[in-house]
């Protein structure tokens, strides 16, 4: 496979970058990039943590959202606040105008959802509303109809709070906050990461994977009254509320995930990546999918550090999804850092291929983005060196 790497910035102005959300803002047909992140936490040339006003400083010099524009990658201010400490995010129409909004969630430490209201010319500053301030840091969004009434909620996981949950949107979503009784809580004392909202069983209504489980809500006549939980058969439990967790595996930690039929048989596999081992957790981490109806496991690898990036496409053309993970350096293994494509060979086989090693990414996505026909991937770092990067796919393809 061939790729061809280029920086987009490899200055950003902001530090620990989380947001990755390429869309096309300026309907030319090609996706530009939003980017943001939590910024610095200590100015590096210091190299020590003595200086905490001058950190304090640094932050507020820093544009917390931002955007490039494609092609070019000219790069402009989303909003005019600094210091937001943003990480969880997600795309969505609030609004309902056809306007894609953003919504992002604070880090560790921090408690506010935000969302960021596109105005009818992108390149000015888009409007801030306070969602909710109920829970402590936020790594994962998604905006979709999680509970199948015919409309869009937001969800998200709380990781120091232990929750997952979501707000239906209210009829003027620019109050703020949000009321409370938009809020809706799905599991309590539970920390995960990765989030999907999705008709993983084909039964024409939408589940939610977070982290390893699968969220189904069930009729209210099947609720249980209370707040105890009972192991259900099949390897379910019935939660308090009126949702059922069914357990896809166990000992995956720090799950990125994604959802594709890998095998060309109809149904839909699920595919983890451990996105913070070994930083967070013993040993290295592992990318594998797991088939319904029994989630049979199938690892492709489990030395990786750190796999924070993780998508399928079809990059090479076959007609077939492959797999992509990327790996994130943090100052550590920077020069190793390595870029796959588990490319499908159909029934559930898959040949490995690095393209790209020595370039760090974190939260990339796979998109074509020059409108080739080919699907790209475009990324950027996490910490402590910021970047921005794209992977143009160079990849012959049949028939082209």
């Amino acid at each position: 496979m061939e790729f061809r790497h280029e920086v987009i910035d490899d200055s950003p102005p902001c530090g620990r970058l989380g947001i990755c959300q390429p869309t096309d803002l300026t309907g030319n047909g090609r996706p530009d990039l939003i980017v943001g992140g939590m910024g610095a936490n200590k100015l590096p040339i210091l190299g020590t943590s003595g200086f905490p006003l001058i950190g304090r400083l640094f932050k507020r010099l820093e544009t917390s959202i931002f955007w490039y524009e494609n092609p070019g990658w000219e790069r402009h201010a989303l909003c005019d606040s600094h210091d937001l400490y943003v990480f969880g995010n997600a795309l969505g129409d609030v609004t309902g105008n056809g306007r894609l909004d953003l919504i992002v969630g604070q880090g560790i430490g921090s408690h506010d959802i935000y969302w960021f209201e596109q105005p009818s010319n992108p390149y000015k500053t888009w409007t801030k509303h306070l969602v909710d301030s109920a829970f402590n840091k936020y790594h994962d969004l998604a905006f979709g109809d999680v509970d199948n009434d015919g409309e869009m909620e937001l969800v998200g996981t709380s990781q120091q709070s232990e929750v997952i949950f979501y707000y239906d949107v209210p009829d003027d979503p620019r109050q703020s906050p949000w009321p409370e009784d938009c809020r809706h809580i799905i599991a309590e004392d539970t920390h995960v990461e990765g989030l999907k909202i999705v008709d993983i069983d084909g039964d024409g209504r939408n589940e939610l994977i977070a982290g390893t489980s699968i969220y189904r809500q069930l009729p209210a006549t099947a609720s249980q009254s209370g707040t105890s939980r009972v192991e259900a058969d099949g390897g379910t439990m019935q939660l308090s509320n009126n949702w059922q967790r069914e357990q896809i595996t166990a000992g995956w930690d720090w799950t990125r995930l994604a959802v594709d039929d890998l095998d060309g048989d109809g149904e839909l596999e699920i595919i983890f990546s451990e996105g913070d081992k070994p930083e967070l957790g013993d040993g290295p981490a592992r990318v594998g999918w797991f088939d319904p109806p029994e989630w049979d496991a199938h690892i492709l690898r489990d030395d990786l550090f750190n796999a924070h990036s993780l998508q399928t496409a079809d990059f090479d053309g076959n007609g077939r999804p492959d797999i992509y993970v990327g790996e994130m350096g943090l100052g550590k293994r920077d020069d190793e850092a390595r870029h796959f494509i588990f490319r499908n060979q159909g029934d559930g086989e898959f040949d490995e291929t690095i393209i790209d090693r020595g370039t760090p990414t974190h939260e990339a996505r796979a998109v074509d983005m020059n409108d080739d026909g080919k699907v790209d991937i475009v990324g950027k770092s996490y910490e402590p060196n910021a970047h921005v990067d794209i992977w143009y796919n160079d990849t012959p393809h049949p028939n082209r």
